[in-house]
């Protein structure tokens, strides 16, 4: 199975009552019955064609489109179930679980990438070279970059969460050089909605083990309570104090944690 491109080879159910077909060419447009066109029972010309709430589907391929500052959007060309019918294009959020936790393939460095590229690693607050990167959809339906050495493992943790009824996602991956700058810079000033971040070059996020997971809040969260119990022994530890979404791929760390009967390095106290 190609854990890069989840959905192939996968089925999904259609959930969402309103799952509108899109236009191919301009997928934030929808489609309309036409003159001419079959009409479902109950439809008539200029309604909009949708794929109906119940119905499972294949994926032929996706398709992401930008919206500015919310990210980008998952679409979906999708085929019936025994993949003789073409069915159209519509959002991945209009499947059961909205295609979180779905990859939707690699982004590898372009020829010639810089260091304050999209695929530039830093540490320490050095450039440390090029990676290729997993595209994930993550909390709220938004894309995320992980390193895709990192792929495995949190799909792992991830698979082995939902076999027990919880589910990990992330609201953070991979951060360029760039990216890292905004909201060091936020914090800095103080802007509106700007959290504590790390100084550009600096960030575990830029060396492609950091990941923000969507808990809603410390002890006593499902979430971040099957993290502590679970995540060390799959290479996964908290590393930041006061930060409990933030967890990073340190095999070596988790192992001296899973020794310790912990969860945490040692900084770590809220």
């Amino acid at each position: 199975m190609d854990r890069t491109q989840s959905y192939l080879n996968k089925t999904f159910l259609v959930t969402d009552p309103d799952a509108r077909i899109r236009t191919p060419g301009d997928l934030m447009a929808f489609e309309r019955y036409a003159p001419g066109d079959a009409l479902p029972p109950g439809e008539q010309v200029g309604n909009f064609k949708r794929i109906a709430q119940g119905t499972v589907v294949r994926i032929a391929e996706v398709s992401l489109v930008a919206t500015g500052s919310a990210g980008s959007i998952a679409f979906a060309r999708t085929r019936s179930n025994d993949g003789n019918a073409e069915l159209g294009w519509t959002s991945t959020r209009n499947f059961k679980g909205g295609f979180i936790n779905e990859t939707l393939g690699t982004l590898p460095p372009a020829p010639g990438a810089q260091k304050f590229g999209p695929n530039a690693v830093w540490s320490g607050g050095s450039f440390k070279g090029q990676i290729t990167l997993a595209q994930i959809v993550g909390a709220g339906y938004v894309i995320k970059r992980i390193a895709l050495d990192t792929l495995g493992p949190y799909l792992d943790l991830v698979e082995a969460a939902a076999r027990e009824g919880v589910q990990v996602a992330i609201n953070s991956g991979f951060r360029s050089y760039p990216e890292q700058k905004v909201l060091y810079d936020g914090f800095i000033r103080g802007l509106p909605g700007f959290n504590k971040a790390a100084r550009p070059g600096t960030s575990n996020h830029q060396n492609g083990i950091a990941f923000d997971i969507a808990v809603g809040g410390a002890s006593g969260d499902p979430i971040y309570d099957w993290l502590k119990n679970n995540a060390p022994a799959r290479g996964f530890i908290r590393t930041v104090n006061g930060e409990p979404w933030h967890w990073e791929y340190d095999t070596a760390k988790a192992a001296v944690a899973v020794a310790n009967h912990t969860y945490k390095t040692d900084n770590v106290v809220t």
